[in-house]
């Protein structure tokens, strides 16, 4: 699986896509464009966009795109937040989608926060 790393990920979290072949949107050199333009550049390439950008389920219709979106929900994008959720992540790989987007939280009390805010599409 092709896996793009949104630039707000650390570049730490590649260590644990090893199995999958995985960029950094630097790497791609695509660190300024907005998520539209990503998620239309990224369908040629990419398989899956792994982003911590909780709007993009409201402000992107995912669905018309060739790609699924994983996103992290932790309290902070430091590597140190993010690293015990890649277990659930490669879990999500072998189960995704195209034109889905999935929520991964680091914990329920945070899954709820969103959900009370309307973010996410439990909203």
């Amino acid at each position: 699986m092709r896996v793009l790393l949104d630039h707000n990920l650390p570049r730490k979290l590649k260590n644990h896509l090893l199995s999958h072949d995985s960029v950094l949107t630097q790497e791609a050199g695509w660190n300024d464009l907005e998520n539209g333009e990503m998620l239309s550049a990224t369908q040629r390439t990419f398989d899956v966009l792994l982003t911590t950008d909780t709007n993009i389920y409201h402000q992107q219709n995912v669905a018309q795109f060739d790609i699924a979106v994983i996103v992290l929900r932790a309290y902070d994008n430091k590597y140190e937040s993010l690293r015990p959720m890649m277990t659930d992540v490669l879990s999500q790989l072998e189960a995704i989608k195209p034109g889905e987007v999935y929520y991964i939280y680091i914990d329920e009390k945070l899954k709820a926060s969103d959900r009370s805010k309307g973010k996410g599409p439990e909203a």
